[in-house]
């Protein structure tokens, strides 16, 4: 009984490994050539995953390939997966003999010179992703012939010149992706026609132009990403007719406003950057009755007030209106965003004190309010943001700073306080709670007044600083005229050479590298 069943199972593995391993040694003659041509185009010996190539196994083995049996054709090469694998040279145009070839991953390689003509052969290709090489020379026309591709992947390359019309054809197309390139020329109308788009990526490189209104008719596209590109002009009201829109990303062109209203049809709509454009002074405020919108980048628009519909927002997750001339005192609406996570006005004008409510916005991660005017201190409510990562407030005017051995943080946040008037006894409380001071040099501490001594007469001075100082080095006009371990300095006999413009600095006894600088105050001997 024991023998039969071993008879059994040795008939098992005969009957299914042999057929397979018979399979992989059929694949066709010219997959297997076209195979070894790449490898040896593509410097396969120095490849990061090689495995089997070149070797007498099965090409099913081989790394990154996959084979599959097409009827009537045998096993054929269907899938090349070999992304970030070491790859430099140029593509050979033996590629173009994979004709049942479904995906091509070359991304992240060192691949040079451009798409060869034989691609044109890859009828049964879906997708073509060689993203972050060095490919370049001009977009092919030809691939608008492919009916097959569902998506292209060409972006951090070095492809020039302009996008093809021709490929407003490709009605399968979902994923179009050339950021990063060297591309230039307006944006083709012919590509409102790509019905089945979905996501398409033309930021960083150098388009001009307006959008076309054409492109309205792309109501599956859920992601159109423009920025860092030299468009301009306005907004077409057709951009209303993108319902499937999820992300929209307008940022770092000349385009002027102000936006349509028609993106209040853009219901579907979760990110919207549109910084760094002239869309004027008021804020779109249809914008806030999109009921999906959480993420809004405005900087640099031209914005000069923030409305009280903002308020309303409450799916808002994150608000950045940096460098914009707000002005004023903090916008007390943007503390009913109760589910804000990062909130960013850097450079925005801002004068007064941060508002306590500001910090009962539990699920702060984020908080950016440098290059301000804010004056006082922070709220102690910053104690209780359990979730903050970061908080920036950079060159303001402000002097006082909860103490942190109170603090809920879950997180350890990183805080960047430069250029306000802080003391060390601030700054030594950050880092002996263990947390992250990226910056910490101050504008200079306001703690001495003029003086005016007769002389001969002996001259004290006494400064008032906190923290643990251990050394004061005093100067006049510029230069060093003496060093002390106490927050004070005596001459015994005054004259007129100690008459000039004074200041302090402090050095720390755990931030040696964080000098605290003291106002300039006048010194007067007289006679």
């Amino acid at each position: 009984m024991q023998r039969q069943f071993f008879i059994l199972i040795a008939f098992l593995v005969v009957a299914v490994s042999t057929p397979f391993e018979k399979s992989q040694s059929q694949v066709a003659e010219q997959d297997s050539l076209a195979l070894l041509a790449l490898y040896d185009a593509l410097d396969g010996d120095n490849w990061t995953f090689w495995r089997a190539w070149k070797g007498p196994g099965p090409v099913a083995g081989w790394s990154g390939v996959t084979v599959e049996e097409i009827p009537d054709e045998g096993w054929r090469v269907t899938r090349l997966n070999l992304w970030r694998n070491g790859m430099t040279g140029r593509l050979p145009e033996e590629m173009g003999d994979l004709t049942y070839l479904r995906q091509i991953n070359f991304n992240e390689n060192d691949i040079t010179g451009n798409i060869p003509e034989s691609f044109r052969n890859l009828k049964h290709l879906a997708d073509l992703s060689l993203t972050d090489n060095q490919l370049s020379g001009p977009l092919p026309d030809f691939l608008s012939d492919l009916p097959s591709l569902e998506i292209i992947g060409l972006g951090i390359n070095n492809f020039s010149g302009t996008l093809p019309e021709s490929w407003g054809k490709m009605s399968n197309l979902k994923d179009l992706y050339l950021q990063t390139n060297n591309l230039e020329g307006p944006l083709p109308s012919s590509w409102g026609n790509l019905s089945n788009l979905e996501n398409l990526g033309l930021n960083s490189n150098n388009f001009t132009g307006e959008i076309p209104p054409e492109w309205g008719q792309l109501e599956n596209l859920r992601e159109l990403i423009l920025w860092q590109n030299q468009l301009s002009g306005t907004i077409p009201s057709e951009i209303g007719g993108m319902k499937s829109l999820e992300y929209l990303a307008l940022s770092e062109n000349s385009f002027e406003g102000p936006l349509p209203e028609s993106m209040v049809e853009l219901g579907n709509l979760q990110g919207l950057h549109a910084g760094h454009n002239n869309w004027g002074e008021e804020f779109p405020v249809m914008l806030t009755r999109l009921p999906q919108l959480e993420i809004l980048y405005y900087n640099k628009t031209g914005l000069t007030s923030v409305p009280e519909e903002i308020g309303s927002m409450q799916n808002l997750k994150g608000i950045s209106f940096n460098h914009n001339e707000l002005g004023g005192e903090f916008p007390m609406v943007l503390t009913h965003l109760e589910n804000l996570e990062f909130l960013y006005l850097w450079n925005t004008g801002l004068e007064g004190e941060i508002p306590a409510e500001l910090f009962e916005l539990q699920n702060l991660q984020s908080v950016a309010l440098g290059h301000n005017h804010f004056t006082g201190s922070v709220p102690d409510g910053l104690l209780n943001l359990t979730q903050l990562k970061e908080f920036l407030i950079d060159n303001n005017q402000l002097t006082g700073f909860p103490d942190l051995s109170e603090n809920q943080f879950i997180h350890e946040p990183a805080f960047s306080m430069q250029q306000n008037h802080f003391q060390f006894d601030v700054l030594e409380n950050i880092v002996e709670q263990g947390f992250t001071l990226t910056s910490a040099e101050q504008k200079p501490i306001s703690v001495l007044e003029d003086v005016t001594s007769e002389n001969g007469n002996a001259l004290q001075i006494e400064i008032d600083l906190r923290g643990n100082i251990t050394q004061y080095l005093w100067y006049k006009d510029g230069e060093l005229m003496a060093e002390t371990e106490e927050p004070m300095l005596l001459i015994e006999n005054a004259e007129p050479a100690h008459s000039g413009l004074w200041y302090v600095e402090a050095i720390h006894e755990t931030l040696p590298e964080s000098r605290m600088r003291t106002n300039d105050f006048e010194v007067h001997i007289v006679n």
